[in-house]
Parts: structure tokens; sequence; C-alpha cells
């Protein structure tokens, strides 16, 4: 039994208080739950994107005095809000890696990128990230299709999981068809894969997309009840992988009383249901707040 534990979507901010939550409190709740005395110790935390707000050096700094707490190896990969440039240069270190494979026992962990759509290739080969990264949504792209079904073949493990920021087989305002074809694509190529964790919708839920589980983590940040339109407490995700390929998970909410639901307005949920576009949504809030 290897057990995982994932956050998400931390938004780190370096001004919290312009924020819809402060995910400094967020994060010293969840915290505490996801690490209390109670609860069995991780093997590993995954934490798969949006970890800063606006993606600046000031919040990755902030950042990494936030993660030095985690008591056990983590492994960041970027979210649509991250920077890349900042996000390698400043996050890793001893005991927090954006490395892209993880070995255990017959498990191969892949952290896979999923924001191909914020990104332009320059003339030299390299990639940049574009204006309204923020805006985009999931896209491996070619290249990393590739790497990750080479990545599995090549390897002797039996079972594979994908840890990515954009989850595939959403629905509504989230949905990406290219996504999900890219996915479908890649479990015919790597079959081994038994899943994908991945956060960005800042939801709780299990999905499934080309006969395998998504699980979606949710954030410190506002979550979504995409069923009755609410909005959620903080949360994390807990894993548990076994030698014979199953995968236990279960989502944590934190604080309920602290963050008690509340209801979404209509533009918010014609938005979500992908009825109209997220500046459509804007224009017809006029000034007045999400909720």
């Amino acid at each position: 039994m290897f057990r995982v534990t994932q956050f998400s979507d931390t938004h780190f901010s370096t001004n919290p208080e312009g924020e819809s939550r402060n995910t400094d409190d967020t994060w010293d709740a969840v915290f505490a739950d996801a690490f209390d005395e109670a609860r069995p110790l991780p093997d590993l935390v995954v934490i798969t994107g949006d970890i800063a707000n606006d993606g600046t050096e000031a919040e990755y700094m902030k950042i990494a005095e936030k993660f030095d707490r985690i008591p056990v190896p983590a492994v960041v990969c970027p979210g649509n809000h991250d920077r890349q440039v900042p996000f390698d240069a400043i996050l890793p270190r001893p005991g927090l890696s954006n490395g892209r494979t993880w070995r255990v026992e017959n498990w191969l962990f892949l952290f896979a990128d999923s924001n191909a759509a914020g990104r332009e290739r320059r003339l030299d080969g390299s990639l940049v990230d574009t204006e309204d990264r923020t805006m985009q949504h999931g896209l491996f792209g070619d290249p990393e299709v590739v790497w990750m079904a080479e990545t599995v073949g090549r390897s002797d493990a039996d079972h594979a999981f994908v840890w990515t920021h954009h989850p595939p087989g959403v629905a509504g305002f989230f949905k990406s068809e290219a996504q999900d074809a890219e996915f479908a694509q890649l479990i015919d190529k790597a079959p081994t894969i038994r899943g994908v964790g991945a956060g960005h919708t800042h939801t709780n839920t299990i999905l499934e997309c080309a006969g395998r589980p998504i699980h979606q983590c949710p954030s410190l940040s506002v979550n979504l009840n995409m069923k009755e339109y609410t909005t959620l407490p903080p949360g994390y995700r807990t894993y548990e992988f076994s030698e014979d390929g199953s995968i236990a998970s279960e989502a944590h909410l934190v604080g309920e009383e602290r963050w008690p639901r509340s209801s979404l307005n209509e533009p918010a949920r014609r938005m979500l249901r992908g009825e109209i576009s997220y500046a459509e949504m804007k224009a017809e809030l006029a000034g007045e707040k999400f909720l």
C-alpha cells in the first residue's frame, strides 16, 4: 500500500485579502487536517497546479516557505495560473521536486504538463507562456502524449498513474474535447495507465474518461458543487495505491463552519453549464460578485 496526499489549486497570493478566500488561512486548516496524528502519514504529497495565483516570483518565494512544512517528499506540477520560468527556478529544493516521474514498487507516477494550450513555440523551439494562459483549458500536446506513452512503454512497472492539472472528461465550462481525444489516444498507446489525479475544476468528484477514473481534487480556494451550484469548503484528496493496480481515493473538505456553503448566482451557473463564456458572465454581473 502506497499512500499519497494531493493538494491542488492553492492559489497562494502576496495579496490574499484581495481574493475570494485567504488561502493562507485555508492552508493552515487543510494542512492540520491532512497531517493530523490520527491519520496515517502519506508516503508522498503531490500538488497539481495553480499553486500561485498570479505566477509572480514573490508568490513562489512565499509558497516555498509554506511547503517547507510538508513532512514527506512532495512533487509539484504547473497549472494555468502558474508561470513556467519562476515556477521552475524558485520552487524546487530538497524535499520539493518538479520531477517528471516517480517509481514506487510496481507503480510508475507520471507528472504531466497539461498547459500546451497556454504556450507558444518560439523560433528556437522553446515554449513561452501566452498572455491568456490563465484562461486556457487543458491540452497535453503531441510531445507530451508521446513522452507519456514512451515512458510507460519502456518501464517495467505493472501500473501507471498520471498527475496533472487539467482533468480530461469534464463537462460544461471546463470541457476540452481536444484533451479528451488526447487522453483516449494515450490510453490506447499505454493501457497500463490506471487513472488520473488532477485539479483545475475546484470540485471533489471522480469522473471517467477512456474507461479510467479521473480524480478531481478540491482546492484551497472556493470549491464548487456542480450539481447543486453551491460553494464548498476548502479541501484535499487522499489515495491508496495497491500492488494489484487498484486505487482507493477520498476527498476531504475542511472547516465548513468557517467557510459555509452558499448558492451561486444565475450568471455563474450558466457559465459553469457552458451556456455562456467567462467574459459574458463578467459582463452580465457588471461588478457584482460570483456568488
